[in-house]
Order: C-alpha cells, then structure tokens, then sequence
C-alpha cells in the first residue's frame, strides 16, 4: 500500500524522544521463538509493519502469538509438528522472512518459502544463508517463486562465512542449535542483534558460546527444553536512534534528548558526528543530549560491518553531510549502489553526484519543497529529513517504506513539535 505524507518546511522540533525497540532484533527473535514450545513474551517490541505481517505468516504456519502494549506473545505448544511445511506468500513481503527457512527446515525437515521481499535498494542475494544450511544437510532447489528445503537431520559442521552477513549469520545459527553435533560459524556478522539473538537463543535452552568475537560453537540438542513461560526485552533501535539525533543536530530549537539508546552500540556513528562538528553531550549510558549545529566539517565516510558505521544509517547521514560547508564523500562497502535517495535529495535543491560505490555531497544545501518518492525505508527517512529542513511544501509518496522501520514515527515527531499535514496509517 502507497501512502503519502506532506510536510511544509522549514520546521523545528524540541523536547525529549524515547527509542523504540530494534527492528533488526524482534525480527528475528520472532522467528526463534518457533524453535521452542514454551510460552515466549518478547517485551519492547516496537510496533512495526514488518512485524504485524511476520506476527501474521507465523499464525498462519500454526502458532498463535499476540502482540498487545509493546509485548508479543507465543502461546505454549505442546507439539513442533502443528506448523506447516508451507510458509505463506505474504512472506516474500518481507526480507527477514527468510529466516524462516532455517527455523522451519530445524523443525520440520522441510519448508516451502516464497521468495523474499522487503527494501530493493541494492542487489541483496542469499546465497550466503543457502551455502550454509546445504553445508548443514540440507539440499535447497528454487521452483515456481519459492525455495524448497530438505534434510531428514541437520548434521553440525565447521563453517567460515565468505562474508560476515547479518542475515545468514542469523539463519545458521538458528537452524544449528536442534543439528546433530558440534557446529563452528566462523567469521561470523557482530552486531549488536547477533549477540541479542544469541543470548536468546541461550535463554530458550540453546548451547551457543563464543570463540571469538567472531566465532561461535553450537552444540546442538534434540530440543529447546526452557522454563515453562521465557520472557526477554528486546534492545533500543540503534538506527531509530541515529535518526533522531541527526534530526536533532539538523532542526532543533536548541536540543533534543535522546532517551533510551544503547551508546556502546553506536560508538562509530557518534564519532563521525563528532568529526563533523556535532555537539551533543552524552548524559548516561542510555540518554544524549543533541545540539542544533552551526557550523560542519565536511567528512569523508565509509560503510563497514559492525563495528563500523552502519550502512542503514548512510541515508539519514548524507542529509546532515550536505548541510556541511564543502565536499563531503559517502562510499558503503556493504550495498554500493544503496543511493537511490540522491535522486529524490537533487529534486529538493541538493548537490549530490553519484561516483562508483558511493557519492559526493556539495554542503550548504538549501533543500526546497518538491514531490519525492521513497524507494525504501532508510532513504524516504532520509527524504522526510530533508523535507522537515526545506523551505515550502514536500510530498513524499510511497511512504509505507518508511513506517516499517521506525515504530510509532508520527506520534514521536508530533511530541517533537513536528506537523504533519496528513495521517499515515502505522500499519498495512
């Protein structure tokens, strides 16, 4: 579904803002939760479209969850084999379906999954996820759209990860913790969600523990033999919160203060904000404090894996980098042709060229009203941003993308100060 906001610029915003839960975490934690039979509550779930649909496909595989004030629920299941083979086809809306294919391939010993959706901003291929769970037993053939696996047993094996992606990262550790055996994931993604999934994971009865920091042992077991009732808090949106500090940096009165955020897990963003000027001050582990600039330094930044700076933040950061006074440089060497929001940003006034795997930023901008597009999630935040510093009027169609990642964004920004002229449905 397209929806469309409409923002009249220049606005300012003012007062405190409380980070949701991540994205990146109660999606996968979701799919998790099908390895166990226990009642699971997941606390400070950030209420997304992303996870209205998963919550959806995972009732209609055949396990009942609700989600109510912030908690999702999974309802005690006495039997695995209630689910379906079949996942259906609302999954190829979403990317982070895929990681049912592990989840369901443990459990059942074979899955039926839809091609999956989510953000096209960059040739983003799972071949990684696949290799993997084959190296694990299974074998894997595409037919018709959907992506059949198979494996009477999930046998454990040492495996080294030819790039550390996030995705397959999850989906092998989460299909090797009911494999046969001892199975070694090597040169594994770091992020903060990985750690969070495997905690969990651990909590639901797994044997997971580090080698290395990017090394992990699995030893598996038959199943997932918990406490009668798990509960788990999902962590702060480390992108959400890098999101409404450049907001804050871009368009306070004065300040904003960020609440509810996870410092040590945002120490690559915060030092480029410090290396282009910002001021902010940091008043506990979990709060900042975030100053409108004056002046900025332009930079020149790359995307890396964790714990480099995030290539979800990239987007939101060209905004504040074409606000600088110079040339600044965006290179992602995770998706390098992630930069379909320069068009949108050159069609409100901004002076941005496209280079190989990456862009230039003319500062000083002077972004005025227009009708732009948001391609995906990160890039129509990045569009919203701009739009909320322009001068006059700024349609932003196709802003379902938007509202995917970022849990209640209307009612923040309104708290804020910021005025939206009309109302976007939270969900689809």
């Amino acid at each position: 579904m397209n929806n469309k906001i409409i923002v009249e610029g220049p606005q300012k915003v003012k007062g405190i803002v409380k980070v949701s839960g991540a994205k990146n975490s109660i999606l996968p934690l979701m799919c998790a939760s099908l390895l166990s039979g226990s009642q699971i509550k997941l606390t400070n779930v950030p209420l997304l479209n992303d996870v209205k649909v998963l919550n959806d496909i995972i009732n209609k595989l055949g396990r009942n969850s609700h989600l109510e004030n912030y908690e999702l629920t999974f309802d005690y299941v006495e039997n695995l084999a209630v689910y379906n083979e079949t996942i259906s086809e609302d999954a190829n809306r979403i990317r982070y379906s895929v990681l049912l294919l592990g989840t369901i391939l443990a459990v059942k010993g074979r899955v039926k999954l839809p091609l999956p959706g989510g953000c096209s901003f960059s040739d983003r291929p799972i071949d990684i996820h696949l290799d993997g769970l084959k190296q694990l037993g299974a074998e894997i053939k595409e037919e018709d759209g959907f992506l059949i696996a198979e494996a009477k047993r999930l046998i454990g094996t040492d495996m080294t990860l030819r790039f550390p992606s996030v995705g397959a990262t999850e989906n092998l550790l989460i299909a090797s913790v009911l494999a046969e055996g001892v199975t070694y994931l090597r040169n594994i993604a770091k992020e903060p969600e990985i750690v969070d999934l495997i905690n969990f994971l651990n909590k639901l009865g797994a044997q997971i523990e580090f080698i290395s920091p990017s090394e992990v042992k699995v030893t598996g077991v038959k199943e997932l033999t918990a406490a009668d009732t798990i509960q788990y808090e999902i962590l702060p949106d480390r992108i959400e919160a890098a999101t409404f500090f450049i907001l804050g940096a871009l368009a306070a009165e004065d300040y904003i203060i960020v609440e509810n955020l996870r410092i040590e897990h945002s120490l690559s963003f915060l030092n480029t904000a410090q290396e282009l000027g910002v001021k902010f001050e940091i008043l506990d582990p979990n709060t900042v404090k975030v100053y409108k600039i004056n002046t900025l330094e332009p930079v020149y930044v790359e995307t890396g894996v964790y714990p480099g700076l995030a290539t979800d933040i990239q987007p939101m950061l060209a905004v504040l980098l074409s606000q600088a006074d110079g040339v600044s440089t965006i290179k992602d060497s995770i998706y390098p042709t992630r930069f379909q929001y320069g068009q949108e940003l050159n069609k409100m006034n901004g002076n941005i060229e496209f280079i190989e795997s990456g862009i230039t930023i003319k500062g000083e901008s002077n972004f005025s009203g227009s009708e732009v597009f948001s391609h995906d999630l990160r890039g129509g935040a990045a569009v919203l941003l701009a739009a909320l510093i322009a001068n006059g009027k700024t349609e932003i169609d196709n802003t379902y993308q938007i509202f995917r990642g970022y849990s209640q964004l209307k009612e923040k920004l309104e708290s804020l100060g910021v005025v939206l002229e009309q109302e976007v449905p939270l969900h689809v």
